[in-house]
């Protein structure tokens, strides 16, 4: 017998989970629905955060894959994030030095933007930490920039939704979107027609 792929196994875990929800009042069942809620907890359980200490990286589970996020933009934007809760009137606490690197930076870095989260949720602020400084304000016009690597590019400056939303690179006028921007600080930003 064959090893199921990970597709089969996700699609074995939404039938499962089908399953108990068509079969939920069904009394008799119960003993084989509760073997069954207690097979798909495997599944439930969300796979460790771990560090990848060569590249300076977080590794964080997400899907079927992994996303990873940098030790200094980590420590950036909980700085970021710190100092606008602050200017909003709130508590939030610094990451000292020595925790970058660790789990426990990461866990103070995911329980802050919960915070930061609920608040814009309760307000309907927008927290502007991820939002390049020389742009604000430049949204929906078209700006040549050079960044700080000397690279010269045009783009339509567009922001992205939710509650920390970033600036967006869109490369043409009949784009529905674009990449976040990237190569800030700019040397020059430069409004073109």
């Amino acid at each position: 017998m064959n090893r199921p792929t990970a597709k089969q196994i996700a699609e074995l875990k939404q039938a499962a989970k089908q399953l108990l929800r068509n079969c939920e009042r069904t009394t008799f069942l119960t003993p084989s629905l509760d073997r069954v809620r207690a097979a798909l907890e495997a599944f439930e359980k969300p796979m460790p955060v771990t560090v990848n200490a060569e590249q300076e990286l977080y590794v964080i589970p997400a899907g079927h894959g992994y996303s990873c996020l940098g030790y200094d933009v980590c420590l950036a934007r909980h700085k970021a994030v710190t100092a606008w809760l602050r200017s909003e009137g709130l508590d939030a606490d610094d990451l000292p030095p020595e925790a970058r690197g660790t789990i426990r930076a990461y866990k103070a870095y995911r329980t802050l933007l919960d915070r930061a989260d609920a608040y814009c949720q309760r307000t309907g602020k927008r927290c502007p930490a991820e939002l390049t400084a020389q742009l604000i304000g430049l949204e929906g016009k078209r700006v040549e920039v050079i960044d700080r690597h000397g690279e010269r590019r045009r783009f339509q400056v567009g922001k992205s939704t939710g509650w920390m939303p970033c600036h967006l690179e869109i490369t043409r006028r009949n784009s529905r979107g674009g990449m976040a921007v990237t190569g800030a600080p700019f040397q020059s930003v430069r409004i073109v027609a």
